[in-house]
């Protein structure tokens, strides 16, 4: 399996950077009051694009404490392309969180389930795709860690 994030340059969502993701993960689950969640974006600019992926940390009524990754790649040729890449991103990320804590993340994908959305034609692709990785899988508009995510590709 090709490998996308690092295990270094890891950042709080206050800007903090973590300087162990898998320490910071073991920590929480160890909490045993959180619940995982991954999702990634990505933005095309003129020569790149920037990907950023999100680890999230949801404490029930409390919200969430998040980590994100951002990384330059090249551009994408098209849509299915894009929304494929961002989804092997987030199952890298989904199965380094499995690895420390023995459970499966929920997966938050970047495509809609409204058949009017560009995104919708890989709806199924993508959702077969993660369910079959075994892990849970939320699309929008309830992929929130994506949307997450999406915040920072800027």
């Amino acid at each position: 399996m090709l490998v996308h994030l690092t295990s270094d340059n890891w950042i709080s969502l206050g800007g903090q950077p973590i300087s162990d993701i898998r320490d910071r993960i073991k920590k929480r689950f160890d909490a045993g009051r959180f619940t995982f969640h991954v999702g990634t974006d990505s933005k095309t600019y003129s020569d790149h694009c920037v990907i950023t992926t999100t680890i999230c940390f949801r404490e029930n009524g409390h919200g969430a404490l998040v980590a994100y990754q951002r990384n330059k790649v090249e551009t994408f040729n098209n849509i299915s392309e894009k929304l494929l890449h961002e989804t092997l991103v987030s199952l890298e990320a989904a199965q380094m969180v499995q690895d420390i804590t023995g459970s499966p993340p929920t997966v938050h994908a970047d495509v809609n389930s409204k058949d009017t959305a560009l995104s919708y034609r890989m709806l199924n692709v993508i959702m077969g795709l993660v369910k079959g990785m075994g892990f849970p899988i939320k699309v929008k508009p309830d992929a929130w860690a994506a949307d997450i995510a999406d915040m920072f590709t800027r």
